[in-house]
């Protein structure tokens, strides 16, 4: 275990897990496609990363890789033939968490934002929390951190691949359940069972959302658990508003008022992520002021709305939102912030995703005021035959622009003063916000 190899180390969840490793000082080497800001500051941290996929290292003892790394991966084969061991991310992660007790968030929207509220608020009330997040910690600027002080891990629990029934929960966060990662699960049904295997399978308490439907379901044969939600919860949100960017909510507990969560985020989900993960902090005595004061500066977490920059009167913002809902409660939570117009760059995920939830990408795309369409970013599917993006984007009303060179362009010739550019997806779109900015 005292050399460990991660294949796509710069991957979202995969550079959290070397960099947790590097801080518990294991000897980490690794691989990826290519260079980004994330292998350089795993490399400043000591962890030895090579740019594209050949042999292993020599004195190689394990193999980490994501559901991603095909199996006809070089260093995959390579392992192989030298017996060496190769394990899932989430096996990783299960070792990491083998001395910690983990408090975990599940759901199919909302996990990110609510592991990395979790986090800053346990960090502001210096319970010292190791964190893997599925996101960039922006107090941290990285996905991970270890911390030898403390026995709790704070980890984000990835459904998509079935993969976080894999990890000893002690107490969990289920946001909400959904049709997503259809192409692992084939069935909602499926889905449904995935959530119910894990449910059975935390220890302690859950705090759930109680306003989804699949979820109290589910909780049946429990009775430890906390819910919020917007109405009929132990935890609920009243009296929302928007003031300087700013979104607001009363909150009360079993009827009862206890203040006011202030977030720089848009959208009621938001607020709803905010107040899971005060439900939480609350049954783990962290004092109410702590908790209001760490989401009241909250820094936010990377590619979730994440401002890119200001520039010329144009708001350039990034968002991994992939889904319908995701990008529905987007569009909705941006428009409450006053814009102009939002101007949105949207770059579907998978062709598998696009076929199966079409009809809902026309319904909820059409809340931009103009939507740009980029290519389908295909994360390792095989085409569909009908399945592209310029028949969205006409179904939309919108424009297919395939490179990211012509959507700066674009940018450029029709956007306003107080116009909201928004990047949205889960691929490589996050780079337009960039090349924009430096544009204008």
């Amino acid at each position: 275990m005292n050399n460990i190899h991660f294949i796509g180390i710069g991957g979202t969840g995969m550079s959290g897990l070397a960099k947790i490793c590097l801080e518990k000082g294991i000897n980490v080497t690794g691989s990826d496609i290519k260079n980004s800001e994330t292998v350089q500051k795993l490399r400043n941290l000591g962890a030895n990363i090579k740019i594209g996929h050949e042999k292993l290292p020599e004195g190689t003892t394990l193999v980490v890789y994501s559901t991603a790394v095909s199996e006809d991966n070089s260093e995959v084969f390579d392992a192989k033939e030298k017996n060496i061991p190769l394990w899932h991310r989430s096996d990783i992660l299960r070792y990491l968490a083998n001395d910690k007790i983990v408090y975990g968030v599940a759901g199919a929207h909302g996990k990110t934002t609510t592991t990395t509220m979790l986090a800053e608020i346990f960090v502001r009330g210096e319970r010292n929390p190791s964190i893997a997040a599925g996101g960039k910690l922006v107090f941290e600027g990285a996905n991970g951190k270890y911390d030898t002080k403390g026995e709790i891990l704070i980890a984000e629990l990835d459904e998509s691949d079935g993969s976080f029934l894999k990890i000893d929960v002690d107490t969990a966060i289920i946001t909400n359940i959904d049709d997503d990662h259809l192409d692992y699960y084939s069935t909602k049904e499926n889905i449904d069972m995935a959530f119910a295997e894990f449910i059975k399978n935390v220890s302690g308490k859950l705090i759930v959302n109680g306003n989804d439907k699949t979820i109290m379901k589910l909780l049946k044969d429990r009775t430890d658990y906390i819910t919020f939600g917007f109405k009929d919860c132990d935890y609920t949100l009243g009296e929302i508003f928007v003031q300087n960017y700013r979104n607001t909510a009363k909150v009360y507990y079993k009827g009862e008022y206890i203040g006011i969560i202030n977030i720089p985020l848009p959208g009621v989900h938001n607020l709803l992520n905010a107040l899971g993960a005060l439900a939480l902090a609350r049954d783990k005595k962290i004092p109410d002021d702590v908790i209001f004061k760490a989401l009241s500066i909250f820094q936010g977490v990377g590619r979730r709305f994440e401002i890119i920059g200001l520039k010329k009167g144009r708001t350039i913002v990034d968002d991994y939102a992939h889904h319908p809902k995701e990008i529905e409660a987007l569009l909705i939570g941006a428009k409450s912030f006053g814009y102009k117009r939002v101007i949105s760059i949207f770059q579907p995920h998978r062709y598998s995703r696009t076929k199966q939830l079409y009809d809902e990408f026309i319904r909820v795309l059409n809340n931009s005021d103009i939507c740009i369409v980029n290519k389908i970013y295909s994360a390792g599917e095989a085409e569909i035959e009908g399945i592209n993006s310029e028949n969205l984007a006409k179904d939309i009303g919108g424009i297919y622009i395939e490179k990211f060179n012509d959507i700066v362009e674009y940018i450029l010739e029709n956007s306003n003063e107080e116009d909201l550019i928004l990047t949205i997806g889960a691929g490589d779109i996050c780079e337009v916000g960039k090349m924009i900015l430096e544009s204008l």
